[in-house]
């Protein structure tokens, strides 16, 4: 399994899958779903197909909350059979499909940059919106052949003891050694540094690309020495709690989760990074109606949200209802403060066409 931070880096070369839930993110059992299952489903069993639908999933308890949320519920409602096949980290799974016709899977992840044009165009299936609410949605995350499942965030979190009460304001706190004196977490990951170093140098979210090389690096470059780069969520909220770091950029379930906890541990919304597990659907599958169907079902109001009965990752469907225990670990409820969607089509397009770009300089600067 590929570490936390290289599931991230995916967009067109990298792997797919950003989940944040390794150890502590997620919360035992099931949630009681038969009540939720009511006049808005989608599909009466009287009238559904006799088939099967095949997704793709992960592992461990990400699986396992998959299933007792969305999988199950949807089998019940429509009256089919869900087979899953092992996730797939490779885009060009997508382009061995429509070639051979042959579909392993029927809903699959997918990255944002490559359900752009002109990838998107040739071998996905634009979402279908008549069936999918879109106007629930999170802006930019429902795209024309790419949808987002779920959400999670970083943050800037901090340890409020080793702070002396202090609380950061946004990432210019972040470079304020005076005001705040300690090492600073962040994890190994080139864009959301880069973007993170940007945007405490003052270039609105809107703006952060064509990344500005020399404009970040000069930025990393005033903390540098004082730098502690993670690579698992673990890792890094050991590196706060313990006040390693008292200044760290985050996952925002993983503060959400220590502060549950008592720690004292709080975070900082102000220029949050939105990150997203997007699905997609392979051109041509023939499957594509019930495909689009569960999408629709999954990302209702009602259904979105179930998944946080049992892990730690935000909805897509901002109207979802959710566990409040992870009340503050949800991009959909800060959208109103200065953020950047990762997943959006600008910015995961300018990304992942710069792949190459992006990661050789982030080397050679670590390196010098």
């Amino acid at each position: 399994m590929v570490s936390e931070m290289s599931k991230f880096n995916r967009f067109t070369k990298g792997p797919t899958r950003r989940r944040v839930l390794k150890g502590g993110l997620a919360i035992g059992g099931g949630a009681a779903l038969g009540a939720i299952l009511g006049p808005e489903a989608l599909l009466s069993p009287a009238r559904a197909e006799s088939k099967t639908l095949t997704l793709e999933t992960g592992t461990g308890m990400y699986a396992d909350c998959l299933r007792t949320s969305f999988f199950e519920p949807f089998e019940k409602e429509a009256g089919i059979k869900i087979l899953t096949s092992p996730e797939n980290a490779d885009n060009s799974k997508f382009k061995l499909a429509v070639t051979t016709r042959h579909y392993t899977s029927d809903v699959m992840d997918v990255s944002s940059a490559f359900a752009q044009p002109p990838n998107g165009e040739k071998y996905l299936e634009p979402i279908d919106y008549s069936v999918i609410n879109k106007a629930d949605l999170i802006p930019d995350l429902a795209q024309t052949y790419a949808v987002a499942l779920d959400d999670f965030a970083y943050t800037l979190g901090y340890n409020s003891e080793k702070t002396g009460g202090k609380i950061p304001t946004g990432w210019d706190d972040f470079f304020d050694l005076e005001k705040f004196p300690g090492k600073r977490g962040v994890g190994d990951s080139p864009n959301t540094i880069l973007i993170m170093a940007l945007l405490a140098d003052g270039v609105a979210p809107k703006d952060i690309v064509p990344l500005d090389f020399d404009r970040a690096f000069k930025k990393l470059n005033t903390i540098r020495k004082d730098l502690v780069f993670w690579e698992t969520g673990a890792q890094v909220q050991d590196l706060l709690i313990s006040g390693e770091t008292p200044l760290t950029m985050m996952y925002a379930n993983r503060v959400a989760s220590a502060h549950a906890d008592g720690k004292p541990v709080g975070q900082v919304w102000n220029g949050f990074l939105v990150a997203s597990d997007m699905r997609a659907v392979a051109k041509g599958n023939p499957n594509k109606d019930l495909a689009m169907k569960y999408l629709a079902f999954v990302l209702s109001k009602k259904i979105n949200g179930t998944q946080t009965s049992c892990i730690a990752l935000g909805p897509a469907n901002i109207h979802a209802e959710t566990n409040p225990k992870w009340g503050d670990a949800y991009p959909s409820g800060h959208l109103d403060k200065p953020h950047v969607l990762l997943d959006s089509p600008t910015l995961a397009s300018w990304l992942g066409s710069h792949y190459d770009e992006i990661n050789n300089q982030f080397q050679q600067w670590k390196a010098s």
